[in-house]
């Protein structure tokens, strides 16, 4: 333990010995233990940025994130994102992604629907649905795959690997985050059961964006309020996904029904 502490540093929080290597720092390069490292919540280029003065303030909204969490905090809808999921309470308009790089993962960062900006969904790094506030609708651009063509197929080989990964940005007007960053997951399945994989994993990120969208306000010019409850529309979407998904309607059919549910 002390080979890898330096008490001679201590930390500037709590007086303990802070790590020799790759110690998370404040303004003036000073060090700060692990156990009050982690529960700063904020983009790692303000960190280093930080007076001792306002990591104690940070840490204090920190301590009132927490309590928020436990006595205010009562998400009504939940939405899988990639590895994480999205969390929304409705009553109160707060929602929460919880990330590792938020650091305590049991305190994660609470928002406001007023600070949501905007979103963007990624497909291997190329924007595919975008939304800003003051937008009257999501603007898509989807990528288009192409399947592997068939012809001299030989049933005895083993088919082919295809991969798409996704991202979620989110941004934000908060004292510590101007933008978020999730992991949208990854839609993976051979040349001959891809493009179904990929429907599915794209349909539930789109009831995730339509969420986000309706808490930043689909329609409206200053996005004051939403429209709609975020969570009925979102599960409106998800019905009718489902029976896309089931063969029961077409794409087309399904694509008509999310512009109505929208009203775009």
């Amino acid at each position: 333990m002390g080979l890898f502490t330096n008490n001679k540093k201590p930390c500037p929080i709590c007086g303990q010995g802070t790590p020799r290597l790759l110690a998370t720092e404040i303004a003036g390069d000073v060090p700060l233990c692990s156990d009050c490292s982690i529960k700063i919540s904020m983009e790692t280029s303000r960190i280093k940025n930080l007076t001792l003065e306002g990591l104690k303030e940070h840490l204090s909204r920190r301590e009132e994130n927490a309590n928020c969490i436990k006595n205010i905090f009562r998400p009504n809808k939940t939405y899988e994102i990639g590895w994480t999921h999205l969390n929304i309470d409705e009553a109160n308009r707060l929602f929460t992604i919880p990330l590792n790089m938020c650091g305590d993962t049991k305190n994660p960062p609470v928002f406001k629907f007023d600070e949501l900006m905007g979103y963007e969904l990624e497909e291997e790094n190329c924007v595919i649905e975008r939304f800003n506030k003051g937008d009257m609708a999501p603007q898509c651009t989807p990528m288009f795959y192409t399947p592997v063509p068939q012809f001299g197929y030989d049933p005895k080989e083993e088919p082919e690997n295809i991969s798409r990964d996704f991202r979620l940005n989110l941004y934000l007007t908060n004292p510590c985050w101007d933008k978020v960053e999730s992991s949208g997951g990854s839609a993976t399945g051979n040349r001959n059961n891809f493009q179904w994989d990929y429907n599915k994993h794209l349909g539930k990120l789109r009831i995730v964006t339509t969420a986000l969208a309706m808490m930043i306000g689909v329609g409206t010019t200053g996005g004051n309020g939403v429209q709609s409850s975020a969570g009925s529309i979102a599960e409106d979407l998800k019905k009718f996904k489902d029976l896309l998904d089931g063969d029961i309607i077409t794409q087309e059919e399904f694509d008509a029904k999310k512009k109505q549910i929208l009203g775009i």
